[in-house]
């Protein structure tokens, strides 16, 4: 049965988006066979298409954007690929994702949402039949009844107080400002977002920052970046300071050719890693 594909993504004129995976009807990780999303009138950022059938169930697909001119492949900077749902596109539907994101939605069609309304009212058929022969036969004991049972404390009970032990009543405080003694220049803040592009002797890693974050001039001198075999840490020495980590890099660097570039005026950062071997990196990380 036909599915629909969304996805939204920050791609450039004539950007290709498309959707690259195990399966067949994917490509099987060839990116000329893979299946390209169309851009949606008067939507630049938002790309979909039809699959004349779905992929097979928790088969492995990621994101890919080809740059204009068949250029760069960008792969969506994700950990892990993404697993095709195994259920909920059945009868159809509509696939929904942003690129970048591992999140993925799902929106039924109308045919699955009224198999499932048909599916439901007969459950609650049976449901109810089996609720009232219950009531039917042990009244106040029923299990549907078990939560009406009221509970008095004896007024001779000893109510016994103390540090984690809950006797109920009003909130009590335990601890106020705890951890709030980190000044501003020792605060760090992880930087999480980044894309990446794979080439014949490179990998390059696009780091966005905050607009007004990298100073027009002598934006250089407050950016450092440490790279090893197999991880890349790039630092900002700003208030607060920014830092990101990527460790267990899919096949080593060769360290002495790595360089980085600060773009200011992007409002970007570029990590250029030289492969120690010229292999295609299907995803930047290992599992």
């Amino acid at each position: 049965m036909a599915l629909s594909v969304h996805v939204t993504c920050d791609a450039s004129p004539g950007d290709q988006v498309k959707v690259a995976g195990a399966d067949a009807c994917l490509g099987e990780w060839n990116l000329e066979k893979s299946f390209c999303l169309g851009q949606i009138e008067d939507s630049p950022n938002t790309f979909s298409g039809t699959l004349p059938s779905a992929p097979s169930g928790a088969s492995e697909f990621k994101l890919v954007i080809i740059k204009a001119g068949g250029g760069d492949a960008v792969w969506e900077p994700l950990e892990e690929n993404r697993r095709w749902p195994s259920t909920g596109l059945d009868k159809g539907g509509t696939l929904k994702m942003t690129f970048g994101q591992p999140k993925i939605a799902i929106e039924a069609s109308a045919e699955a949402i009224e198999a499932t309304a048909r599916s439901f009212r007969r459950l609650e058929d049976r449901q109810g039949s089996a609720l009232q022969a219950n009531v039917d036969s042990k009244g106040e004991n029923a299990y549907y009844f078990a939560h009406t049972r009221k509970f008095e404390v004896p007024p001779d009970a000893k109510v016994i107080t103390g540090p984690g032990l809950i006797t109920g009543g009003a909130p009590t405080l335990i601890e106020a400002g705890a951890g709030l003694d980190t000044t501003e220049e020792e605060r760090t803040v992880y930087l999480k977002d980044y894309s990446w592009a794979d080439s014949t002797a490179k990998v390059k890693v696009y780091v966005p920052v905050p607009e007004g974050l990298l100073p027009a001039e002598g934006a250089d001198a407050i950016v450092e970046t440490s790279y090893s075999s197999q991880q890349v840490e790039l630092t900002i020495n700003c208030r607060p300071r920014q830092r990101l980590k990527i460790e267990k890099l899919n096949a080593e660097l060769k360290v002495d050719g790595c360089s980085t570039r600060v773009e200011a005026h992007k409002n970007r950062i570029v990590l250029q890693l030289a492969k120690k071997r010229e292999t295609t990196w299907y995803s930047l990380t290992k599992k």
